[in-house]
């Protein structure tokens, strides 16, 4: 979680129960065979103008509109219209837990998708001022996660985050992919278990 350095520990983390209810939000974490045949993840470096989130790496994502039948529909048309991916080429896994970003007070609904192959990746350039593939292997290294001192204009802060590809990556969207690292971890666990359980797991012939 972050901690902020130029204000007290003591301040709120969640909303207060009179505060505005916040807005629904979803993202798209997206899995697919990288350029070298591993696991990509892919991120977008937002345009430095915007209004919100500037200059920061986020997953596809952003608001639900109204014309969105789900935050599922949000998710998959918000990665179409960002890095060009269709939505009916991706197989949606499942989802993770919601993020609560206090900054624009969003609910972000992150769903976990994948393709077949590497997609033609397209940034919408008035939002995406590049695209960065992830290593999904990245982030299962025992020092993956590291504090990093954050800073804006009039604040600083501590936070996780992950270095790749000389980007920053903190936040919402490093919250999202310790999520994934744990399913992750957990599930070579659980495969490790099983195999060793299980009569010639290693492919020798009985």
């Amino acid at each position: 979680m972050p901690r902020h350095v130029t204000v007290s520990e003591e301040r709120v983390r969640m909303p207060a129960p009179d505060a505005a209810t916040p807005r629904r939000a979803a993202t798209l974490l997206l899995l697919y065979p990288g350029p070298d045949g591993e696991l990509a993840i892919p991120l977008t470096v937002r345009q430095p103008d915007l209004r919100a989130h500037a200059g920061e790496v986020s997953l596809p994502g952003g608001a639900v509109d109204e014309t969105d039948a789900s935050p599922r529909d949000a998710a998959l048309r918000e990665a179409w219209e960002e890095v060009g991916v269709p939505p009916a080429s991706v197989r949606l896994l499942g989802t993770l837990d919601a993020v609560w970003i206090p900054v624009s007070n969003f609910q972000l609904r992150p769903f976990v998708g994948a393709l077949d192959a590497r997609p033609e990746l397209v940034p919408h350039t008035a939002e995406v001022a590049a695209i960065v593939e992830l290593p999904a292997r990245l982030l299962l290294g025992d020092e993956a996660l590291v504090e990093q001192l954050i800073e804006g204009e009039g604040w600083a802060l501590r936070a996780g985050a992950y270095l790749h590809a000389d980007q920053v990556i903190w936040g919402a969207t490093a919250r999202t992919l310790a999520m994934f690292a744990t399913v992750l971890r957990r599930a070579i666990a659980g495969a490790s278990t099983a195999g060793a359980d299980t009569p010639n797991a290693g492919g020798v012939p009985g």
